[in-house]
């Protein structure tokens, strides 16, 4: 894999959902560091978001990492200055090389501090 790996220039936090007893019987959904992935991100193509609109999705970049890397849907991807929600997992070469991740852009909300 190695040119491959030297195209994956950067390095990504993953968080994942978890869910948090609220102490009422009931929970709320917050995210926690779930480990960090090589990967190249870029902008995806008009013909890509247009395939995704027709999936009933958005997407405006694609994420490559390595096969085999921890990532699920509504992951949250954060690195080289933009944080993205994980859309969609493709292995397009079935060869067990690369996951392409559909991703679409977010802004990442204010946390709030414990007791506020």
């Amino acid at each position: 894999m190695g040119l491959f790996a030297v195209l994956l220039n950067n390095s990504f936090t993953v968080q994942r959902q978890v869910r948090i007893d609220n102490g009422q019987g009931g929970w709320a959904i917050a995210y926690a560091d779930a480990g960090s992935v090589a990967g190249r991100l870029r902008p995806a193509s008009g013909a890509e978001r247009t395939v995704a609109l027709q999936e009933q999705r958005a997407i405006t970049h694609v994420l490559y990492v390595r096969a085999g890397e921890d990532i699920q849907r509504d992951d949250l991807v954060t690195g080289d200055e933009v944080t993205v929600r994980v859309q969609g997992i493709r292995e397009p070469s079935r060869a067990d090389h690369h996951l392409e991740i559909d991703c679409l852009e977010t802004q990442k909300g204010a946390t709030e501090e414990p007791g506020s």
